[in-house]
């Protein structure tokens, strides 16, 4: 197929938009999705989307092999990578496809599976990336360690070879959050530089509502289904999903949660009232937090760490679960993962006894 703009991706090669609802993997209300989900492609994944840690010549060097090992032994899959890496590789990977800036939908509508580099940090750019569904994503390690990664890249031909050839993947779906930013009249914030209104914004991790820069603490109206369940004075409050609950939120005090448990998770920072604990609510939830009367300065907003934005008084935000969760390739035995992850990341609840008893368990 002759392509109109070389190295841009032509629009007839995915599936028109009237099949693309097969294509969305969502995620409702009270799923229960403990287990592994098993997907199957039924002409397996033609378009693959290569995205890579930046700025790390051993993620380099693999983005080069990974993406010329594919194209080598599956030439009838399209690789595609981000615009700037496309430029910086361009002798190297002449064969690589993007998707131009400014049209980010795209990635939703012609991109079969993701491939990771990196750490958990690149996971969570790759969630940027998809404000709506996303495919499946597999993730490998670079030999950082990292709660999202469960493949090394020694591996990858392997992990590779049997998720494309065998056209079925166990996937954990990773709820993810939706935010919406409002002003005083409670219609949808504008964007400073004119660009229009703020849209739907999605995170895998948390929202996070802060006093940034200003030294005094921030009065913030916490409200869940519209009802007002107190007004926090802090540094500021965390909204987290079940996989940033080992994040920020955790770092903050909040507790760990099992990813595959449906749940928003308000955690507050440096609050003054030490009876102020964290709070699990349900997935159905409607969380709104609203910058009060009594604070002395604006307070800023911050997505997965990124994209801060501004709030002035009586101006708020509202975080709810969004219906398009992470959809991440996993072993079939992801419990097992998720219980060595917390023992061996975070050392949880490891006195030196409790470390020799795990140290046995892991070594059987």
């Amino acid at each position: 197929m002759v392509l109109d703009t070389p190295g841009i991706f032509p629009k007839d090669l995915a599936l028109n938009t009237a099949k693309e609802a097969s294509r969305e993997i969502r995620q409702s209300f009270g799923t229960t999705y403990g287990g592994n989900y098993k997907l199957q492609w039924e002409d397996g994944p033609k378009t693959v989307l290569i995205i890579k840690k930046p700025h790390d010549e051993q993620t380099d060097k693999t983005l080069i092999e990974v993406a010329s090992w594919i194209h080598e032994r599956y030439p009838h899959m399209n690789v595609v990578v981000e615009p700037d890496v496309a430029q910086e590789f361009a002798e190297k990977l002449p064969f690589v496809y993007v998707i131009p800036e400014g049209n980010r939908v795209e990635y939703t509508r012609v991109t079969d599976l993701v491939i990771t580099l990196g750490g958990d940090g690149t996971i969570l750019h790759t969630s940027s990336l998809f404000n709506s569904a996303v495919p499946p994503v597999i993730s490998f390690s670079m030999g950082t360690l990292g709660f999202l990664l469960p493949y090394h890249i020694n591996n990858y031909r392997t992990a590779l070879e049997k998720l494309i050839e065998k056209k079925q993947a166990s996937l954990l779906l990773r709820m993810r959050l939706k935010c919406t930013l409002h002003g005083v009249d409670g219609r949808r914030l504008q964007a400073k530089d004119g660009s229009g209104r703020i849209n739907d914004l999605t995170v895998m991790n948390e929202v996070n509502l802060h006093r940034g820069r200003y030294p005094h603490l921030t009065s913030i109206g916490c409200f869940v289904d519209g009802h007002l369940i107190t007004e926090a004075v802090a540094d500021g409050l965390i909204v987290a999903s079940p996989t940033g609950s080992t994040a920020y939120s955790l770092s903050a005090g909040g507790s760990i949660v099992h990813p595959s448990i449906q749940s928003l998770l308000l955690t507050p920072i440096c609050p003054r009232s030490l009876s102020f604990r964290p709070v699990l609510l349900p997935p159905n939830a409607t969380i709104q937090l609203k910058i009060g009367e009594k604070s002395r300065g604006p307070a800023e907003v911050s997505l997965d760490g990124k994209e801060t934005f501004f709030l002035d008084k009586n101006e708020f935000l509202q975080v709810c679960m969004s219906p398009f969760p992470m959809p991440c390739v996993n072993r079939v035995h992801a419990g097992e993962d998720w219980i060595k992850d917390i023992n061996d990341l975070l050392k949880w609840n490891q006195g030196f006894h409790n470390k020799q008893t795990m140290t046995h368990y892991m070594s059987e």
